[in-house]
C-alpha cells in the first residue's frame, strides 16, 4: 500500500518531515500530490505543480487573481491546452487554514474548485461553498496529536468523490 492510501505512512511522513526539516510547505508536495494521483479519479487527472511558474505566456492561464497556485488539476489529456478543473493551496502544518484568506478567496475566484491543506486539516471548496473540512491531526505543544483513523478514510473518500469536470 502507498503512502498516499495508508495513514500510518503519511503521519509518519508528515512527522519526519516535522521533526527533521520543519516541515516547510515545500515538504507537503509529493505527499499532496500523491494523495490526489492514486485517488479514483486519478484517470481523469493530470496534477501540475505549478508552485515556481513565472509569469510568461506559457503559464499565463495558471496565474489567477492570488497568483499563482501550488498545483492545478486538469484533464488528464496529452494537450497543452487541457481544460482547468480546479487547484490545490498548501499551506505549512503550524500554519491554520483560514477560510477568509485573501489567496484562497482569490483561488477561488480564479480556479472555482480549491483543495486548501496544511497536511493536517483539508478542505474543498466548490465556488464559495465549503463542501469539506476534515481534521486529520493538530499541533499541540510543538507535537502533532493525531485524530482517529477515521478522519483519513473520510478524507480519502471525499477526495476519490469530487466531481472536478
Amino acid at each position: 500500500m502507498s503512502i498516499a492510501r495508508n495513514f500510518d505512512d503519511f503521519k509518519e511522513e508528515i512527522e519526519l518531515a516535522f521533526i527533521q526539516n520543519a516541515c516547510v510547505e515545500i515538504e507537503l508536495y509529493s505527499l499532496i500530490a500523491s494523495v490526489i494521483r492514486e485517488s479514483k479519479n486519478k484517470q481523469k487527472l493530470s496534477v501540475r505543480d505549478v508552485s515556481s511558474r513565472k509569469r510568461s505566456e506559457i503559464s499565463a492561464k495558471y496565474y489567477g487573481r492570488s497568483g499563482f497556485p501550488d498545483f492545478v488539476l486538469l484533464e488528464r489529456k496529452k494537450v497543452q491546452d487541457a481544460p482547468i478543473y480546479g487547484c490545490i493551496e498548501a499551506k505549512m502544518p503550524t500554519i491554520a487554514l483560514n477560510d477568509k484568506d485573501e489567496q484562497l478567496r482569490g483561488h477561488i475566484e480564479s480556479f472555482k474548485k480549491v483543495i486548501y491543506t496544511n497536511g493536517l486539516n483539508w478542505k474543498f471548496f466548490n465556488r464559495n461553498e465549503k463542501c469539506f473540512d476534515i481534521e486529520l491531526g493538530s499541533i499541540i505543544e510543538g507535537k502533532i496529536e493525531w485524530n482517529e483513523e477515521s478522519n483519513w478514510e473520510k478524507l480519502l473518500n471525499k477526495i476519490d468523490n469530487i466531481t472536478w469536470y
